[in-house]
């Protein structure tokens, strides 16, 4: 039986493979969270933040906090089981009017694992919607991983400038 999410969202998770949204986490700890990474390099340019930031649950208790959060952890479990282990966290920020964009990759075959049996908690700390650039999906990708081309596009906020998913291009007509 899931903890937070209902039998239905858990196997239309299996079947698309994304589920949303979970409201984990209310207003104010979102607030202060965002708060709390905005602090984090006072002056610091958006995108040298976002670079920092991986694997940051183990240097910062907030940031640790947020990742084990009951919610999101009840989540986690509802799609992966109880054996949960955070492998790394990052923050992509795209202030108004920047050019950087995540282009399409699998996370797993992204990160150089050999199974897709991994789940990812993208939480947004703002408005995520089609004038802010909302998260995009293709349903299905996660049942079979796929080579991926690194192109290193200088408004890419991956780490390797891309790791573009061709499968997931010719789905999408090759929008990004």
């Amino acid at each position: 039986m899931p903890k937070l999410l209902s039998e239905d969202d858990v196997a239309g998770y299996r079947d698309r493979g994304y589920h949303f949204p979970i409201d984990a986490l209310s207003a104010s700890e979102v607030a202060d969270f965002r708060r709390k990474l905005e602090d984090m390099k006072p002056g610091a340019e958006a995108r040298s933040r976002a670079r920092c930031a991986t694997r940051s649950h183990v240097l910062f208790t907030w940031i640790n906090e947020m990742v084990r959060h009951p919610k999101i952890l009840d989540a986690m479990e509802d799609l992966l089981g109880p054996n949960i282990l955070c492998w790394n966290t990052s923050f992509f920020i795209k202030e108004a009017h920047d050019p950087g964009f995540v282009s399409w990759h699998q996370d797993a075959t992204y990160w150089g694992l050999s199974s897709s049996d991994v789940a990812t908690a993208w939480i947004a700390m703002s408005p995520a919607n089609k004038v802010s650039g909302c998260m995009k999906f293709v349903a299905g990708t996660h049942k079979s991983q796929v080579q991926h081309e690194d192109t290193f596009d200088q408004n890419n906020l991956l780490t390797r400038g891309s790791g573009d998913c061709s499968r997931c291009r010719r789905v999408e007509g090759g929008v990004r």
